[in-house]
């Protein structure tokens, strides 16, 4: 196996991708469903059906696509040919999802069911091999910490500009108010950083060799004792799902809480700029941590303070800004260090079940990540759905106390409890120890 160590410009110029894959994926999870329902007029409980049966394709379209990873090589190599290849229709989705449409009827709903498959599908090419590739870059435990440090620090970057950049760019486009054109606008503008972005991984790193071992053929049995009776990879997946799930149904939330809970828009860019910074600060703190600490141990030390947190969040909800801005940073600094070793993780696993197996598995297992991030994203616009539905929601309008409560359901409480989630996983996960020598 090749130790070399990777150079600080190969981690960066990898890792550049992840920002670009969050501004798309973030910027759709936590717009989207306001986009929806307040500008083309599509009920929440339909908008949030959308998410849900959205994701029933990429049951079959994720691990579909870690066979073809596995089994793919072109002369610029095994991985990065597909970062352009899904790259390209991504980021030209995040235009087509937030573009004004003015169909008749039942027209809005059935284009965006359209265009967000789109995304969906895109989503996986560009991702899974993309993320498959750590694990043929990082060969030593260090620098799969270091690179899933620095990977979830471009993760912060990605949702900095998504988060902090949104609002303003709306504002900016509509002349003080947030419009529905300025929607397609931002999407253009963050369709094409994303693409930038890609092409700096695609030109910039090379790709380790690969055994050129043929991968063996992949039955509908050998799969589901790849992943199914995969006990580790199943609790990663589950710690990787209620992470995800935390953050899009607490940002997805942002919108209706700024706009009607607080009424005042100003403070979100503040909020979200917190939430960025200390997800980067927690990646550079993370590595050093996780070698005193372990990895595991770490996660579920800090988790459990952002469970706690949560709970002075809520408490602080109608506080005053400065009391609200500093649980929000104690909260979200405590729960972004799963999100810096999360594919240490993984990487750990594809090494685990290799041992076990005798061949590598690494786009089947990374596709698994895929789709648990996708129908996170399905299950948070699902469930915030059907939460602001049920509470009596109506967009453009005053909220009721009842609905006012709804909003703050999924921003605050439910996220605190994919947090207790995220512990339970932990605290069940077991690495497997290495062989002597």
């Amino acid at each position: 196996m090749d130790s070399q160590k990777l150079s600080t410009k190969t981690k960066v110029c990898y890792a550049v991708s992840e920002a670009g894959m969050l501004i798309v994926s973030y910027t759709l999870a936590t717009q989207l469903m306001f986009f929806m329902t307040d500008f083309l007029g599509i009920a929440t409980a339909a908008a949030g059906t959308m998410f849900l049966v959205a994701r029933i394709w990429d049951a079959v379209n994720d691990p579909m696509m870690g066979i073809i990873t596995e089994r793919s090589y072109a002369r610029w190599g095994k991985y990065r040919p597909w970062l352009l290849i899904g790259g390209v229709p991504l980021a030209a989705s995040l235009f087509l999802n937030l573009n004004n449409v003015r169909f008749a009827g039942q027209g809005n709903l059935i284009y965006m069911y359209a265009v967000y498959i789109l995304f969906g599908m895109a989503y996986t090419v560009a991702f899974i091999p993309y993320t498959t590739m750590l694990s043929n870059l990082a060969r030593t435990p260090e620098d799969r910490a270091s690179l899933s440090s620095i990977k979830g620090g471009f993760q912060g970057v990605g949702v900095l500009v998504a988060s902090v950049l949104t609002v303003p760019l709306l504002q900016f486009f509509g002349n003080g108010q947030i419009t529905a054109d300025g929607f397609g606008k931002v999407g253009l503008i963050y369709g094409a950083i994303a693409l930038a972005l890609f092409c700096v991984t695609f030109f910039m790193v090379k790709e380790r060799p690969v055994q050129a071992a043929a991968p063996p053929k992949y039955t509908a049995k050998l799969l589901l004792r790849l992943i199914f009776k995969n006990r580790n990879l199943m609790l990663v997946v589950l710690m990787y799902f209620f992470m995800y799930l935390r953050i899009f149904l607490s940002n997805g939330a942002a919108m209706y809480f700024f706009t009607y809970s607080r009424g005042d828009m100003s403070i979100m860019p503040v909020y979200m700029a917190i939430s960025s910074i200390v997800n980067i600060a927690a990646a550079l703190l993370a590595p050093r941590l996780a070698k005193r600490f372990g990895k595991r141990w770490l996660t579920i030390a800090s988790v459990a303070v952002c469970v706690a947190a949560y709970g002075g969040l809520y408490a602080a909800r109608t506080a005053g800004v400065a009391v609200f801005l500093a649980m929000a940073m104690i909260t979200w600094l405590s729960g972004s260090v799963p999100y810096a070793l999360i594919w240490a993780f993984v990487a750990d696993i594809t090494d685990e079940t290799e041992r076990r197996e005798g061949f590598r598995a690494d786009g089947i297992l990374y596709s698994v990540t895929s789709f648990a991030n996708k129908f996170s994203g399905a299950i948070s616009g699902f469930v915030s759905g059907a939460v602001l539905g049920a509470t009596g929601y109506a967009a453009n309008q005053t909220q009721s106390p009842l609905a006012l409560f709804g909003i703050d359901v999924t921003m605050f409480i439910l996220p605190a409890v994919c947090m207790v989630g995220v512990v339970i996983a932990m605290l069940l996960y077991r690495p497997e120890k290495k062989p002597a020598g």
